[in-house]
Parts: structure tokens; C-alpha cells; sequence
């Protein structure tokens, strides 16, 4: 392996302006361990905060263990590791989310800078350290302070710069306690951009047309809010979405080094989409006699992994699992007790707000008076030494995203992210450390954002689900349309913890969410948390399986993360098995798919007919067969619900479909399936294997200078299964599957690899063995981990 060291040596030796630099090949997947008795290769490192002396032993995945002899110490070792593994990742997330990305990139960053800085917290800091707990401000302090103990480091020896810094001219940025939870912009939360489609709908008098657009659980009937204009400026959310982007570098931005970074691995088209799995398995339905948890969430992918795997021990915690680089703690994951798992629970979260603006634009009416806007001046610096000074104005009900100056009106985007205790993720600092059922649901109280189902298993055979949210209780109004901000519509405070639904040890033996509707029937309007859920077929898909498994396996975990089934596709071809036809394409294309299961792996004919061809087709002529065709181009695709229930209960839909609903329904899919079936045959030709095998899913990993040299990508990778199936497309970056209570045989993965550092073996390693559905051990005990030690570093005190 060529040492950091000698990368440096050799980029010296080469010039800054055109550095080449040559890899040497990682070792194997699945090499052989160390062997006993060999000395594991040891550096050692001053740390200025440590109390003792702490370590960080990396394994041969690139996790690392941090062992310390206090909670304070591990959290700072926990910080001074993140920065070792992902300075660059973790400097630019913390630059983006302040609001201090021109101060080192230019001036064509100044509005995205201005953006952000409009949704940092501004609240009591008072308030929001408690609303974690505790200890809140301590753990942040250490963690930061850690991460700036590295950057000392590496201004004594800027050689071991990471390459990103050198390429872009800058250096790391440090850190304060308040900057780790004062940043909201990197939250998971919703409600703006639907509010917006269906605000274009009323503006065109058809707002009947959005029960078709995204079908609402519950159901429910909205309308324009008293006093609301809902023809609203084109780019109203601009401004918000550029706060809430990630960083783009374009070719004008200056690269002095060369990056060679090893080759990436071949792939497929196909689109992606975000969602997550997770299950819980109880004792009496497992292999194992112990309880199972499976999580795999499903955010963007990119490079280095949105995820990083860590392990934390010191007297009173002992946690290991996947968390968000730039912040301290372990998301998901297990301590010696519990194990935990998440994913996004639906939760309205955001309104936007209209105000009528007085002639000088300096305050909106409110509540039959006028209330002044609050302005303040940020000043942002530039790189080169200037200042560009911008104005960020606020209502009562949060940052104003949008003036118009013409109709007097101004647009305030009211989220969550004002509260004290909704900055993402930092919560999980509470619950990893919970040792029962009562100790997590006490923690989940204090989750804010972004809304999740949080899953749960014990070593005592216990598991549960619970969501953790802070959802607005809304009063006079659904949240489903902007409102006027005068007064007349606000929130009235947010869905008590014990109203929202739960699950302990049920009945079933298991317990599983994706993103699904799983609100209890019969829940009270003001404890709604949402009505736009992701579509139901991921969890059909998994409970189906796991309700057919009386002992259910780790193997099976794993394969259920894989499963490429689509509940969609399994529907559909069903209610074409009877079909008939005379015309002789029509009876090829039904052949095609008569004995066909809704399985989409790699290969598949079926597949490549239905998810490219067949499916959209059906959903443009469900939406003709419903929309007017004076309205169609409001409404590009309907709900796949609306499709599923048309097709299985066309009586519904008489009055569209006429007087025999079925044989219409029959004649549709007919139709849909022969025009797919000859749109096929023109792209790609006869039917064979080779032509017609469907290529699955494109999944790359871009790193963010990636625009700059590609080399920096890794993949793309070909993936079986669609948006549908429980494998998603492949979009989970990060799996684990936990046999509770045998830590040791519990199986994590995360692409593409541990390490930022393009020149690392670790950067991506996992890659490939991701892509095809391999995992890796997830050392536990003392034991385990000292087998695979790859490298060990040793943190001391500063005297």
C-alpha cells in the first residue's frame, strides 16, 4: 500500500499543477485475517482536550473502534477520526450548512451562502442544548473539539493535506459546539413542494385533479384556504432550494492537482428514488432464538458515503453502527443491549406562508394590523478578501424566500427547523445509549427531525416500533395548500409523543416499515402527522415474506434486502393471465408475460417490457381515462394507487369507464401491453436474452468534484429490481442486518468504502461487493476486532 507520506513525496516531486498519481490495488474481498502474533503497525497521535490516552483501531473494512476511558474522550476521538477519514466530506457539509462556502469558493457562491444562513437555527442556544438532553453540549463540544485537534495536526504537517484542499486551494474551516446542531439545511423534511403542485392546480380551477396526483392516507378533501391567491410566482421555493442543494463545482473553478483515482466498475441506465426498509423479528419466529433487526435506509448516493460506520466504547456506552460523519454519535445500530433501525416517517413538517406587504414592503398584515418584517444584514466573506453584505428578512413565522414586488406579497417558509431540537439526526446521542424499551421511548421524546420510524430489538427478546417526530398540529387548516399569513392560520403546537402509533412485541412475531402508511385507523384529524405517504409496495413485498417464514434467518435478512419482487408488477400481470387476443402481436406480447412472477433481476424480459415500456403506458392511459383532455396537461402521471385501484375495482370508475368498467379495464391493458410490446420491438429489436434483458438500475457513487475528473466516481453499477421492489433500486448505501445478542454475527455494509480520501483502498472497496449484495462483519467484541486490526492509533493527551 503507498502511505499517505509517499503520495506527498511524490506530488512534490511532480509539481502542484499536474499531479499523476498511481495506485496500488487494494487487497481481496474477504482476504485472510492477521495473523495471530503479528504486530499491528501503530501511530501515535497529541490530541490537546483528551483527558487519557485513547485509541482507534481500524479493521480491515476501514472501522474503526475508539476506545476511551470516558464518554468526553470518545466523543472527542470520535470527532479527530471523522476529520481523519472525511475532512473534505465533513468540511463542506459544515461550510454549506453555515452559509460559508464563498469565503473559500467565490463570489458565485454568495447566494447559496445567504440561503442557507436563512434557515440556521436563530433560537435560545439554551433551549436547544436541553432539548437533547443533558449532556447535549458537552458531547458536541467534544466532538468538535476533536475535529479541530486534527486540523491542528495537519497544520503542523501539511503534507498530509487531504488532496481535495490542494486541488481547490483552501484549508479546513474549525468548528464551534453550536455549529454541529445550529444547521438545519441537511434534514429530511417535507411539505413545501407539494403545497406548490397542488397550489398550480387551484391556480388553474382544477384542483379535483390532485386526488389523482397523490392520493391522500388518510383520506381527506382540501380547498383553497379563505383569502388565499394560489397563483403563485414560478420560483417561489427557489431560493429555499438552493439552501437546501448540495455543493456544485463546475470546470471554473480552479483544480492545481490532478486526481488518478482507481477505475470504476460498468453499469445500466435507470432512474433512482429515495426509500427505506426496516424489520424487527421476534425470538419465536427466528432461527436463532433471538431477535433479528434488518435496516437498510435509502438516501443519495455519493462519494464518500453519505453513512460512516463507527464503534464507540467507554465506560457506560459500547455502540457501533452507521451515523452522519459530521456529527457525533451512532444513528443506526446496536449497543451491548438494544439494537435500532430507522426510517422517514411521514410528517408535514413545512408551510409556506403569503403576506400582503404594506407600500414600503416593510411589514405584512397580521391580524388586522401591521407587523415589520425583521431584516438583518449577514455579511458573507468573499475569497480574495471582500465582503458582500446581503439581507435576510423574517416574519413571526420564519425566513422570507420570496418578495414580489409588483403584486406586494412576500412568501415565508415555516418548517420545524425554528424549534429548538430538530437539527438531523444529533437526538440518536439519546436513544443509542437507552438500555430497555422504556429508556428508548423516553429518548424518542426528544427526536425532533427528521420524522422516523425508529425499530427496536433487546437481548431480552423484546422488539417495538415507534415513531419519532415533531408534526405540527395545525389549526383551522390541513397543511395540504400555502396559507395567508395573517393570522388566521397557525400551529397549534405539535402531536404528543403518546398519540403517536406504536407497536410492542406483536402479535405477528415481526414487525417492518417502508415509508408506508401505518398511521392507526381511526386516528383523531389533529394527530395526523401526514397525508402524502410513499407508496405501499416495498412493504407488501416484506411482509409478505416475513409473514411466510415461521424461522426466519440472518440469510433470509439479507436476501429480503435484495428482493427484486414487485407487488406492482405481480398485480398487473395478474390481471392479464386471463386476457385473450386475435391479434397475432398482442398474443406474442401476452405470451411474454403470462407466467411471468413480478421478479425484475438482471436479465429479465419481463422486467425490460414492464418498468421501460409497459408501465407508463399504463399510467397515461389511466390519467386519459380519468382527466379531461382540456386538463391533461396539468397532471403528467397519476398516483399508482389510483392506477392499482382503477384496475382491480373498475365498478368504482363507471362513470368514467362506462357501462361495462371491466371489459374497458381488459381493453386497456390489452392496448398498453401490444403498443409496449411494439415500441419494444422498435427500440431493441427481436425479442432475445441478449437485446431484451433488462439492465437494472445505473447506481454511481459522484464524489463532488466529480464534474472536474470522473475518475473521482465510483461505478456506475448495474442493480436488479425498480423503485417498488424491496431492494429499491439500490439505493441503500448503508445495510445492516443485527442477530441480537450475538453481536459478533451481525453483517453491515456501506458503499462505496469508509475512507474521503480518493487515494485510500478504503475509498472503495465496498463498492463492488455491494453491488452484488455482499456484506461484512460487524466486529463487536474485543476479541473479533483484535483479529482484523489493520491499523491502530493511539491518541494522547497534551501535556
Amino acid at each position: 500500500m503507498t502511505s499517505r507520506s509517499t503520495r506527498a513525496r511524490m506530488a512534490a516531486l511532480t509539481g502542484a499543477g499536474s499531479v499523476v498519481l498511481a495506485l496500488v490495488a487494494a487487497p481481496a474481498f474477504g482476504a485472510s485475517p492477521r495473523p495471530e502474533g503479528k504486530q499491528v503497525p501503530t501511530t501515535h497521535r497529541t490530541v490537546a482536550g483528551l483527558d487519557k490516552t485513547a485509541t482507534i483501531d481500524v479493521d480491515r473494512w476501514g472501522v474503526p473502534h475508539i476506545s476511551a476511558s470516558s464518554t468526553d474522550d470518545a466523543f472527542l476521538a470520535q470527532g479527530f477520526n471523522a476529520a481523519r477519514d472525511r475532512l473534505f466530506q465533513i468540511d463542506l457539509s459544515h461550510r454549506r450548512g453555515l452559509g460559508r462556502l464563498s469565503e473559500v469558493f467565490g463570489e458565485k457562491y454568495v447566494e447559496q451562502d445567504r440561503a442557507a444562513r436563512l434557515f440556521l437555527y436563530r433560537g435560545d442556544m439554551d433551549a436547544e442544548w436541553a432539548a437533547y438532553g443533558p449532556d447535549s453540549k458537552r458531547i458536541a463540544t467534544k466532538f468538535a473539539a476533536g475535529v479541530n485537534a486534527y486540523i491542528d495536526w495537519l497544520e503542523q504537517h501539511p503534507d498530509k493535506l487531504p488532496p481535495e484542499f490542494r486541488a481547490l486551494g483552501y484549508t479546513p474551516d474549525r468548528w464551534k459546539p453550536e455549529d454541529v446542531v445550529r444547521i438545519r439545511t441537511h434534514a429530511l423534511v417535507s411539505g413545501l413542494d407539494d403545497e406548490v403542485a397542488r397550489a398550480k392546480l387551484a391556480c388553474a380551477n382544477a384542483l379535483d385533479l390532485d386526488d389523482l396526483r397523490m392520493k391522500r392516507q388518510p383520506e381527506t378533501t382540501t380547498s383553497v384556504p379563505a383569502g388565499l391567491d394560489p397563483c403563485l410566482p414560478k420560483d417561489v421555493l427557489a431560493t429555499y432550494k438552493l439552501a437546501t442543494q448540495p455543493v456544485e463545482f463546475s470546470g471554473d473553478v480552479k483544480a492545481p492537482v490532478r486526481f488518478t483515482p482507481a477505475p470504476a466498475g460498468g453499469g445500466a441506465d435507470g432512474a433512482e428514488k429515495e426509500g427505506s426498509n426496516n424489520w424487527v423479528v421476534s425470538p419465536r419466529r427466528t432461527a436463532t432464538g433471538r431477535p433479528i433487526l434488518a435496516n437498510d435506509p435509502h438516501r443519495v448516493h455519493q462519494a464518500p458515503s453519505l453513512r460512516y460506520i463507527a464503534h464507540l466504547k467507554a465506560p457506560g456506552m459500547n455502540v457501533i453502527g452507521g451515523g452522519e460523519p459530521a456529527l457525533p454519535g451512532i444513528s443506526i445500530g446496536h449497543n451491548d443491549t438494544i439494537a435500532f433501525g430507522l426510517t422517514i416517517f411521514g410528517t408535514d413538517a413545512q408551510d409556506l406562508y403569503v403576506y400582503d406587504l404594506n407600500d414600503d414592503g416593510s411589514a405584512y398584515r397580521y391580524q388586522g394590523g401591521w407587523e415589520e418584517i425583521r431584516t438583518e444584514t449577514e455579511r458573507i466573506p468573499v475569497r480574495g478578501g471582500s465582503i458582500e453584505e446581503r439581507q435576510v428578512r423574517f416574519t413571526r413565522h420564519g425566513p422570507i424566500v420570496h418578495i414580489d414586488n409588483k403584486t406586494r406579497k412576500a412568501y415565508a417558509v415555516r418548517s420545524v427547523w425554528t424549534e429548538p431540537g430538530t437539527s438531523a439526526y444529533f437526538a440518536s446521542t439519546g436513544y443509542m445509549r437507552a438500555r430497555s424499551w422504556p429508556e428508548f421511548l423516553e429518548a424518542l421524546k426528544r427526536w425532533g427531525a427528521p420524522g422516523e420510524n425508529q425499530v427496536y430489538a433487546d437481548v431480552h427478546g423484546n422488539i417495538g416500533w415507534k415513531p419519532g417526530t415533531f408534526a405540527p398540529r395545525r389549526k383551522g387548516y390541513d397543511g395540504l395548500l400555502p396559507v395567508p399569513g395573517d393570522g388566521r392560520y397557525e400551529w397549534n403546537g405539535y402531536v404528543p409523543n403518546d398519540k403517536l402509533p406504536s407497536a410492542y412485541n406483536p402479535r405477528q412475531g415481526w414487525f417492518a416499515t417502508a415509508n408506508q402508511f401505518n398511521l392507526d385507523p381511526g386516528t383523531a384529524k389533529e394527530n395526523v402527522t401526514a397525508y402524502q405517504w410513499t407508496g405501499p409496495e416495498r412493504y407488501r413485498r416484506i411482509s409478505r415474506v416475513l409473514s411466510r417464514q415461521p424461522r426466519h434467518t440472518l440469510e433470509d435478512s439479507k436476501r429480503l434486502q435484495h428482493d427484486v419482487t414487485s407487488p406492482r408488477a405481480q398485480t398487473v400481470a395478474r390481471l392479464t393471465r386471463s386476457l385473450t387476443s386475435d391479434d397475432p402481436t398482442t398474443i406474442a406480447a401476452l405470451d411474454l408475460v403470462s407466467g411471468w412472477n413480478g421478479s425484475e433481476p438482471l436479465g429479465s424480459v419481463p422486467a425490460t417490457l414492464f418498468e421501460k415500456y409497459w408501465q407508463p403506458r399504463i399510467n397515461t392511459a389511466v390519467r386519459d381515462a380519468l382527466v379531461p383532455e382540456q386538463q391533461r396537461e396539468l397532471l403528467a402521471e397519476v398516483d399508482w394507487l389510483v392506477v392499482e385501484d382503477l384496475l382491480k375495482h373498475p365498478k368504482k370508475y363507471a362513470d368514467r369507464l362506462g357501462a361495462d368498467p371491466a371489459a374497458v379495464r381488459d381493453e386497456l391493458l390489452l392496448a398498453t401491453l401490444t403498443d409496449a410490446y411494439r415500441a419494444a420491438l422498435a427500440e431493441l429489436g427481436p425479442v432475445s436474452d441478449d437485446a431484451w434483458g433488462y439492465r437494472g438500475n445505473a447506481v454511481a457513487m459522484e464524489h463532488p468534484l466529480g464534474a472536474m475528473d470522473p475518475r473521482l466516481n465510483v461505478g456506475p453499477f448495474a442493480i436488479p429490481g425498480s423503485r417498488t421492489t424491496p431492494i429499491a433500486a439500490g439505493r441503500a448505501s448503508y445495510k445492516q442486518v443485527i442477530d441480537v445478542g450475538n453481536w459478533d454475527a451481525s453483517w453491515v455494509m456501506n458503499t462505496p468504502g469508509q475512507s474521503g480520501d480518493p487515494f485510500d483502498k478504503h475509498y472503495r472497496d465496498l463498492a463492488e461487493p455491494w453491488s452484488k449484495g455482499r456484506y461484512v462483519p460487524m466486529l463487536y467484541s474485543p476479541a473479533a476486532i483484535a483479529k482484523h486490526t489493520e491499523e491502530r492509533i493511539v491518541l494522547q493527551p497534551k501535556e
